[in-house]
């Protein structure tokens, strides 16, 4: 994965030939003000890497819609119409315009919408909805995996409790005691723990408990170079 640096100067690469020449200055700064925000910048990369209308085209807002375990589902405004986006710290992936609004039932099931009609509805008015602010700010959301107080991690997330000794669930031992493995590199194995932690009891995120003791600047959000 990139680092939030490399992601970015990809992005402004790819402005270079997708925006007009006349937006150009104030849809970098825009980007800028996602540097530290993976989900933002993949949304950013998404967009100019594949131009919805195949036209020059530019982002001047994205709007939160929904949220919901670590996905976001983001409006990107643009100068030739909205576009929507499911986006991660990993992806985001283009749903269509919101006029269309959102075909996949699996998405529509994902934020409790019982189809098309009822998103269509919801969202009509988009002004009403925030601005996108970088998940890692959201004091309720968890700085890495950006589940909400509540939720429970992503699966490999440092920010997880490990529910049998009360450490982090990344570093401490029981997952290998518990599996009588000396490390984890299969799916197999990854599902097994996962049977283990769902039996257990996983610990969902407290945004009071848990928050505090996990960095969340923007050089702590970079991934480690090796």
């Amino acid at each position: 994965m990139p680092t939030l640096t490399q992601r970015l100067a990809d992005i402004k690469l790819l402005m270079q030939y997708g925006v007009p020449p006349d937006d150009l200055a104030k849809t970098v700064v825009l980007a800028e003000k996602y540097a530290t925000d993976r989900v933002g910048l993949n949304i950013f990369h998404a967009f100019y890497s594949y131009l919805p209308e195949g036209l020059e085209d530019a982002i001047t807002v994205l709007r939160l819609l929904d949220r919901r375990q670590g996905a976001f589902l983001i409006c990107a405004t643009a100068t030739q119409a909205d576009y929507l986006y499911l986006a991660t710290t990993e992806q985001a992936e283009f749903l269509g315009s919101l006029a269309e609004g959102i075909w996949e039932e699996e998405v529509l099931a994902f934020f409790n919408l019982e189809n098309r009609e009822a998103f269509l509805k919801k969202y009509a008015d988009l002004a009403s909805f925030p601005v996108y602010v970088p998940a890692h700010l959201h004091r309720d959301l968890c700085p890495f995996c950006h589940v909400a107080d509540g939720e429970i991690h992503t699966l490999g997330c440092p920010v997880e409790i490990c529910p049998w000794c009360g450490g982090q669930l990344t570093s401490c031992p029981c997952r290998f005691t518990l599996l009588g493995k000396s490390d984890l590199r299969s799916e197999g194995q990854l599902e097994e723990l996962l049977t283990l932690l769902n039996t257990k009891g996983r610990l969902p995120f407290s945004a009071e408990e848990h928050r505090p003791a996990y960095p969340i600047t923007p050089l702590d959000l970079e991934p480690p170079t090796t």
